[in-house]
């Protein structure tokens, strides 16, 4: 099978180094954040082949893209899960691809993979979320589940920024690097372009962790190997979303600098939010109901962890770099003194980030749990023949990146949903304990039942027809390619009773 491996990075730029012996000298141990502990230092360690990110796609689907059971259709929309409203079981789902729309039935399970946001749409948009919500958007209710109804981030922030004032390198303007020279050393898998900017990362605890646990982080450090303004085009400020005033009175004036930031990351917020469609249109991305910093001490450990950093940065093994923290104040915080605890929390506030690890919109959790989704095996509760098998399921903010996560889940899935067919259990539909808030659907917790006893035929192995899918183009490991747009013979196929 494959799967998705780590890699040390090729390159480390003199900031690096000198960040992991600093963060030793300030009493940090080196270790392997992947090994079982995890407040210390370390470098890098990224899914990266040659310089080149490997994604899920690259780790998992190209290596299988000739497989005679899987087809791949790009440039689709999944708008809908087909549930039957009587039997509550999934049937299969409905997709827009090229402005038509298709059908496509399961013989087996139906398996939603959407991420976070996407899939907690589907959902709701099939009938399965919160009732209220449901009737409020005039979509009828099939199950009432609790997705959506709870949400976390990992919220961070942009700095510290030091500047470097001896001549360590020219990395100064990204334009200035854009030469045949770097060039050649990335198709080689060296050089520059092959970081991903981070280098490094320190976990640490801080005075405001709620875990009693002393091994459990609240708060990770990145360090990165320039700031912002090494871009001086607009791409990066428009990707993290920064405002002129903020980009121009704070970035701008150090663009001709050597300069290097901290990108500090809560890893435990307090702050749960929601997720709630703003229509009926399958389009429409949904609302991200999430106030950050709605506990004050989330605030407070990243303050905390700006401070640990500017600490670790006045070791000698930075002083030997001639680093100087950067001591213009970001707008909004010229009132504060600099460099105070009360500063640092204004510039959290105006320099926030994401790092786009939204989890547990579609909560993992037993039958007892009123915030559950989904069960141990990831099977949507009280619908039959659906899972959902992402990031999602996660039901607290996890102490790491969400990548990673997502990858296990995936391959934990996969063994568990061949565990169930093996044991005649596809399609099993399981039921909640009814809780006062009403979400659930039994008094008495919690009795599996076989889909095939319940709906009268077996839910087994069936010779699989690739027929319906020959004339579809099919995914290529190509970089870019992309599958052909269907033809109206394709489209007639494709509503039929195809399987997936």
């Amino acid at each position: 099978m494959s799967t998705v491996q780590l890699f040390p990075a090729l390159y480390r730029s003199k900031v690096a180094h000198a960040f992991v012996r600093s963060a030793q000298q300030a009493g940090y141990r080196y270790l392997d954040y992947n090994a079982g502990e995890l407040i210390g230092v370390s470098y890098l360690q990224a899914t990266t082949l040659r310089g080149t990110r490997v994604t899920s796609g690259t780790a998992y689907l190209a290596p299988i893209a000739t497989r005679k059971n899987l087809h791949i259709l790009t440039k689709a929309w999944a708008t809908k899960v087909l549930i039957d409203p009587v039997s509550k079981e999934a049937t299969g789902v409905l997709f827009s691809r090229n402005k038509k729309v298709f059908k496509v039935k399961a013989n087996r399970e139906v398996i939603l993979s959407a991420g976070a946001f996407e899939s907690a749409k589907l959902l709701i948009l099939s009938g399965v979320g919160p009732a209220n919500h449901l009737e409020s958007l005039g979509i009828p209710v099939i199950q009432n589940l609790p997705v959506g109804e709870q949400l976390y981030e990992h919220p961070g922030t942009f700095g510290p920024v030091y500047l470097v004032k001896k001549p360590i390198d020219n990395f100064i303007q990204l334009d200035d690097n854009i030469n045949l020279r770097n060039i050649i050393r990335y198709i080689n898998g060296r050089g520059l372009f092959t970081t991903n900017s981070v280098e490094s990362l320190m976990y640490i605890k801080t005075p405001v962790a709620e875990s009693p646990d002393p091994g459990v982080p609240d708060v990770e450090i990145m360090q990165a190997f320039t700031s912002i303004d090494f871009d001086s085009g607009p791409g990066t400020a428009t990707a993290f979303r920064l405002s002129n005033e903020t980009y121009d009175g704070y970035f701008r004036p150090i663009r001709n600098v050597r300069s290097f930031m901290y990108l500090p990351l809560l890893l435990k917020p307090r702050t749960k939010g929601k997720l709630r469609l703003k229509s009926r249109n399958p389009f429409q991305h949904p609302r991200f109901e999430y106030q950050y910093f709605e506990d004050d001490r989330d605030l407070d450990a990243l303050a905390y962890g700006i401070e640990e950093a500017i600490r670790v940065t006045s070791q000698p093994a930075f002083r030997e770099l001639g680093v100087e923290l950067y001591s213009r104040k970001v707008p909004g915080c010229e009132q504060l003194e600099f460099n105070t605890h009360e500063y640092w929390r204004c510039h959290v506030r105006v320099l926030t980030a994401t790092f786009h690890h939204q989890v547990a919109t579609c909560k993992m959790g037993p039958p007892t749990d009123p915030e559950a989704v989904v069960d141990a095996r990831l099977r949507v509760y009280g619908i039959g023949r659906l899972r959902v098998v992402d990031i999602g399921i996660v039901p607290d903010p996890p102490a790491a990146h969400t990548a990673a996560v997502a990858y296990g889940i995936g391959e934990k899935a996969a063994d568990m949903i061949r565990e169930d067919f093996a044991a005649g259990a596809t399609g099993s539909r399981i039921h909640k304990a009814i809780h006062s808030d009403g979400f659930g659907g039994r008094a008495d917790i919690p009795i599996e039942f076989e889909a095939q006893r319940m709906f009268g035929r077996i839910v087994g192995p069936r010779p699989f027809d690739e027929s319906a899918f020959v004339r579809i183009t099919r995914f290529r490991r190509e970089v870019g390619s992309f599958n052909g747009s269907l033809s109206e013979q394709d489209q007639g196929i494709l509503d039929e009773d195809n399987k997936v």
